[in-house]
């Protein structure tokens, strides 16, 4: 699977580029997703804080305290399993 991280407006959030079945508008809950899915395996990340749904794309907003050099390589780790 390819990774694909996009800025967006907000410095604390970033668009992931991906093909999904997911209700648009919506945050997916760890608690409600296949825990061998990557989006559950992301917000396991401690960095990360939510994930939000729009066409095509997920949107990852990390906690403020976290830089996103290191969440991208702890991203990249989890596309590397898949």
């Amino acid at each position: 699977m390819n990774m694909e991280l996009i800025d967006t407006p907000n410095p604390n959030a970033k668009k992931l580029l991906a093909n999904h079945s997911y209700k648009i508008g919506e945050y997916l809950d760890s608690e409600n997703l296949d825990k061998n899915s990557f989006e559950f395996q992301i917000l396991k990340l401690t960095s990360i804080k939510a994930i939000f749904v729009g066409p095509d794309f997920l949107t990852l907003t990390k906690e403020e305290s976290f830089d996103w050099d290191l969440i991208i390589k702890d991203i990249k780790s989890v596309f590397d399993k898949l």
